[in-house]
């Protein structure tokens, strides 16, 4: 089992059932925060609903034992399918997905996201690289891949 992470005073962990409502509630404040998919909410308010199945492959990062953001990252042919990332509003650009995308490399395996286009400036400054498009029930998005695995000797 890895340590946690230690980057700018969070603790990146495994999730924990306990952290479901947490979860829960930063995905639907930080998935309204982006005023660019608000009428796609309002249109399908299902989609403000964290799915708990992702609880065995979400990493949290938390400060001083509030958590502050989460990724869930999936197995999928044969690399890490990045399912979410989402940082509580008041902690955004505060280095909490940076910290979250740091520590899903540690684990060397190449990392793939559907990102929208409020994303892929994000994705990009993390490493990432567009390789396609994906047709998504909001609409188009970028495909995107971060190839973190290491040659070895």
């Amino acid at each position: 089992m890895k340590k946690p992470l230690y980057s700018s005073n969070f603790i990146i962990r495994n999730a924990v059932f306990d952290d479901i409502g947490l979860l829960r509630d930063i995905y639907r404040r930080a998935s309204l925060s982006v005023e660019a998919d608000r009428d796609l909410f309002a249109a399908h308010p299902e989609w403000l609903v964290w799915d708990d199945k992702m609880l065995p492959f979400t990493r949290v990062a938390a400060v001083n034992g509030r958590v502050v953001g989460f990724v869930s990252a999936r197995p999928a042919n044969g690399c890490l399918e990045l399912e979410d990332l989402f940082t509580d509003p008041e902690w955004i650009r505060q280095g909490v997905a940076s910290a979250l995308i740091q520590d899903i490399a540690l684990r060397d395996v190449r990392v793939e996201v559907t990102a929208g286009p409020q994303a892929i400036e994000f994705y990009e400054a993390a490493g990432f690289i567009a390789n396609g498009f994906a047709y998504t029930e909001g609409g188009p998005a970028h495909r995107m891949y971060l190839d973190v695995t290491r040659e070895g000797p």
